[in-house]
């Protein structure tokens, strides 16, 4: 057999399986890079905080709209100075005013890829988890306690820093934060 039909046969063997592997590997970085971020914004979502009616959110700028994470990913969002350090914050700080309140406050917001904190959400319920109203000024002074946590550690995924959900729940008993979650 002539050894440039050989050598021609062998090269298209090598071009081939070049684009096969070039195919899969393609393949393989949409499935685990871009398949499950969203296309268009899942309002109806229950992480999802909307910008025009949450506080704090004038001025407030997340890196991509379209992909808020949870904090919850295997690089999770966390305060700079630690769980720890949240709760010497908070309860250094805090100062119950005669409050007979008892139930959870949360205080949901979003972590941009850059560390900030913006657009915060309040929801208070009972200690059966049911929809309830606090004092006004505890709400206030957690709410306020809360946005002075300035610095936090961005959700780490793809090789890159995400925006993400976060969450601070307050567990209240007769005015007094027995545990904050998470």
């Amino acid at each position: 057999m002539n050894w440039k039909r050989i050598f021609k046969i062998f090269l298209y063997v090598i071009l081939g399986l070049t684009i096969v592997l070039f195919a899969l590997y393609g393949y393989a970085y949409y499935m685990f890079n871009y398949k499950f971020v969203p296309e268009k914004k899942y309002t109806h979502d229950v992480e999802y905080i909307d910008p025009e009616t949450a506080l704090l959110s004038e001025g407030f700028e997340v890196c991509n709209e379209n992909y808020i994470l949870q904090y919850y990913n295997p690089e999770r969002a966390t305060y700079s100075k630690g769980k720890n350090g949240l709760r010497k914050f908070i309860l250094s700080n805090y100062k119950n005013k005669n409050y007979t309140d008892s139930g959870y406050l949360n205080i949901r917001f979003v972590i941009n890829c850059k560390g900030e904190a913006g657009r915060y959400v309040i929801h208070e319920n009972d200690l059966d988890l049911n929809p309830s109203t606090f004092n006004k000024d505890l709400v206030d002074q957690l709410f306020q306690l809360t946005t002075e946590l300035k610095t936090w550690n961005p959700n780490y995924l793809f090789d890159d820093y995400r925006d993400s959900y976060m969450y601070i729940s307050y567990r209240i008993e007769h005015g007094e934060i027995i545990e904050i979650i998470p």
